[in-house]
């Protein structure tokens, strides 16, 4: 099975205790004039507002930490970890003016007609290929801007305005603030950061009930449920299981392509000889080598007995889980069957929801009891979450499943 590896980065937490009212001013970082219009949100949510023409703002938050993000078109985002309990208000955000020489002779150009090019695997690996990415739309495609380097075979993108983006399959509209997007062809590894915004969409009973079924269906099984249950100690009975994987690799192949590298061929007859150190090898040494490279250039060795949550978890403080672990977590949702689209495009993994996570830095993570992490670009997903965690399937930190019947 070939692999897509994910990395995404969208920051910190919300949590639904006490809440407080934060008050600030946002201006110029040069100037202090107002900045009006700007966006003031916490990230990965729904709470958020624009300033007044004076600049100011005020919007209500829970306690704990989280990330407070402001966005003005011409401005650098600024982006502040803050703790209800900690923060000194009223706060003053200086905004610093973006550079606006985007494209000169030290940077490669855009590609013109990029999104001609490259729009379709844009969305692939930004919206995803989920049932519900056919109704998740980028409405300002036209900001999006790219660059390809046939060097280094990675494509990068930027948006020079925020994305908006409408989920009707989920119901929300999505302010995104894309900073970074990095395609690596070979790899086959997609990192996307930015910083997301929800407003949920209004409609009918028919509608709210479709919404509600859709994003239960997206949560099931999803990082966001099993960060969530990581933090409460019920992976097992909210479905998942864990166990330690780690990756081998194929020492024999290693020391065969060494060989081959080294290798003189010669043609005899119509025949490719191969001669190590000079010496040619017989028909069964060269079936042998043949043989060995076919195979896999590497092995993953899963442990038999699966992990509890307190093997791989502890508290950080009384508001905090930390997630540790060696090599790779090898996690299944077992409640339910991966989607038709996930099997279609990649039929060696099967029916199962199978994914795999890795430390990156080898440092711990941080979980929030709504499920959020950090870092989370310290953090890897391959197999199954790699092709879900996409926007499409993107629910805000702030959502709570519904009430059982």
């Amino acid at each position: 099975m070939k692999y897509l590896f994910l990395l995404l980065f969208v920051s910190l937490s919300y949590s639904s205790y006490a809440q407080t009212v934060l008050k600030g001013v946002v201006v110029e970082q040069e100037t202090n004039k107002p900045v009006p219009a700007a966006s003031v949100f916490l990230n990965n949510t729904s709470v958020g507002t624009t300033t007044n023409g004076q600049g100011y703002f005020e919007l209500t938050m829970p306690s704990g930490k989280f990330d407070l993000i402001v966005s003005s078109i011409g401005f650098e985002t600024h982006n502040q970890t803050i703790s209800a309990n900690e923060i000194a208000l009223p706060l003053t955000i200086k905004l610093q003016p973006k550079v606006k020489a985007l494209e000169t002779v030290v940077v490669e150009p855009f590609i013109k007609d990029g999104w001609e090019q490259w729009g379709r695997l844009f969305l692939e690996s930004f919206i995803g290929t989920s049932s519900f990415a056919n109704n998740c739309l980028i409405k300002n495609t036209n900001v999006i801007k790219f660059r390809h380097s046939k060097k280094d075979n990675v494509l990068t993108a930027i948006a020079l305005e925020p994305l908006i983006i409408e989920n009707k399959a989920l119901g929300y509209t999505i302010r995104y603030q894309l900073e970074n997007f990095t395609y690596q062809f070979k790899e086959r590894f997609i990192f996307y950061q930015g910083y997301p915004f929800f407003e949920p969409m209004k409609g009918g009973a028919a509608r709210e009930k479709r919404w509600a079924r859709n994003r239960k269906e997206a949560y099931e099984g999803s990082a966001l449920h099993f960060m969530r249950s990581i933090y409460r100690n019920t992976v097992v009975e909210e479905g998942f299981t864990m166990n330690h994987l780690k990756k081998v690799t194929n020492a024999e192949k290693q020391r065969v392509k060494e060989l081959y590298k080294k290798a003189t061929q010669s043609t005899q007859s119509g025949n490719t000889t191969l001669k190590i150190n000079g010496i040619s090898t017989n028909p069964d040494s060269s079936h042998y080598y043949s043989t060995v490279m076919r195979q896999a250039d590497g092995f993953d060795v899963i442990s038999k007995t699966p992990l509890i949550g307190d093997s791989v978890a502890f508290a950080i403080d009384s508001i905090t889980a930390g997630l540790s672990f060696t090599d790779y977590l090898l996690i299944v949702y077992k409640k339910k069957e991966a989607p038709v689209e996930y099997q279609k495009l990649f039929p060696d993994a099967g029916k199962a929801m199978v994914s795999q996570i890795t430390l990156l830095n080898n440092d711990l993570i941080a979980i929030e009891a709504n499920g959020a992490y950090y870092n989370p670009a310290d953090l890897m997903n391959s197999g199954f979450w790699a092709w879900s965690e996409k926007m499409a399937t993107m629910l805000p930190f702030d959502y709570k499943l519904p009430p059982t019947d």
